[in-house]
């Protein structure tokens, strides 16, 4: 009898370490098989990948990211090296209606109000007209003394009165744009006032209104070409 039991006794051990094992492999199976397991190892798989990737990238294509950020900050220079004016410039500011006539390092030459779009909506038989001022970057088109102002359609239609042929006389005005005016385009220009109380305020047709000493000066230092910005 104990020849016997020495000879079971390895084999009890054997099984003994062996059903923790089996059991121990089967929950470690069903871990790794669980969604939500796979789906962390994807993660932390993706993770260290990208990293491996970015440290080649950052040891091997280093040199070429950085040529291209150069070339692209060239790029944006000359751009705004376009746009830097090469001639004195005005400012107008719709908000608050005022000017800043500048020089061609930007320093202040003079300052002061303007009137600019009243935003008010006129309707003209199927036509909508905002009379509102466009804002931008501009630039003097052409400059004139005493340009007569030939009224357009709405402008008659607004006063309610009868709108009057193409050819008609009654369209030329010779007053209201005052001495001097400076075209920026779409029939918007910079002009005089024969309302000066009403300068600082938003009242105009979409056209940029200057007292008479400040237009003259505008008129005298700004020249074909000038830039116009308008916000």
């Amino acid at each position: 009898m104990e020849i016997e039991d020495k000879k079971q006794k390895p084999f009890l051990s054997v099984v003994i370490w062996i059903i923790p094992l089996l059991l121990l492999s089967l929950i470690v199976l069903m871990i790794v098989y669980t969604p939500d397991f796979q789906n962390s190892a994807f993660k932390m798989k993706s993770f260290f990948s990208g990293s491996v990737n970015y440290a080649k990238n950052s040891l091997n294509g280093g040199n070429s990211s950085l040529v291209k950020s150069r070339q692209k900050i060239a790029s944006i220079e000359n751009k705004l090296d376009k746009l830097k004016p090469v001639k004195p410039y005005i400012v107008v500011n719709t908000t608050e209606n005022r000017f800043s006539l500048r020089d061609v390092s930007g320093d202040t030459i003079k300052t002061g109000m303007c009137s600019t779009g009243k935003n008010e909506l006129l309707i003209a038989g199927k036509k909508r007209i905002v009379f509102k001022t466009p804002k931008g970057m501009f630039t003097v088109k052409n400059k004139q003394q005493a340009r007569p102002w030939v009224k357009p359609d709405w402008a008659f239609i607004e006063e309610g009165l009868p709108v009057p042929s193409a050819r008609s006389a009654d369209r030329i005005d010779y007053n209201t744009l005052g001495d001097y005016a400076l075209e920026i385009g779409d029939g918007y220009m910079l002009h005089g006032t024969l309302y000066q109380r009403f300068l600082g305020l938003p009242v105009t047709h979409g056209c940029v209104r200057l007292g008479d000493k400040d237009l003259e000066l505008i008129y005298n230092t700004l020249s074909k070409g000038s830039k116009v910005f308008i916000y």
